[in-house]
């Protein structure tokens, strides 16, 4: 299902498979916004790594139990070519996520209700 101009709800389904948060349709909408805007500002396709995670699949991962994924307000998204994770992670800001960490390999970004950087 489209849930943005550049964005199925497949990209933010649980990789386990279980079809939880609707197959990713379910995710926070705010969520879904904050991405989209990231892809306008960087003007190319941004891959999500992850987005929802149900419980159990969070746990594989080594997630923390309050993970904002598990709620469906969270993704990571990894850098695309030409930009580094620090570029990416500004670009996070200026979209208007709440929660953003940077990696290696690009940021996670969530609309937790408040800022968190990390």
């Amino acid at each position: 299902m489209k849930l943005s101009e550049h964005f199925d709800s497949s990209e933010f389904a649980c990789k386990c498979g279980c079809g939880g948060m609707n197959n990713g349709a379910g995710v926070n909408h705010r969520l879904v916004q904050v991405v989209e805007t990231m892809r306008q500002l960087c003007g190319c396709p941004l891959e999500l790594s992850c987005a929802y995670r149900c419980p159990d699949h969070n746990t594989e991962v080594g997630g923390v139990w309050n993970s904002q994924h598990v709620y469906g307000e969270a993704a990571d998204v990894q850098t695309p070519p030409g930009y580094t994770p620090l570029e990416l992670f500004k670009i996070a800001e200026k979209a208007g996520a709440d929660g953003i960490g940077i990696y290696e390999w690009g940021v996670h970004v969530d609309v937790r209700g408040y800022a968190a950087r990390w």
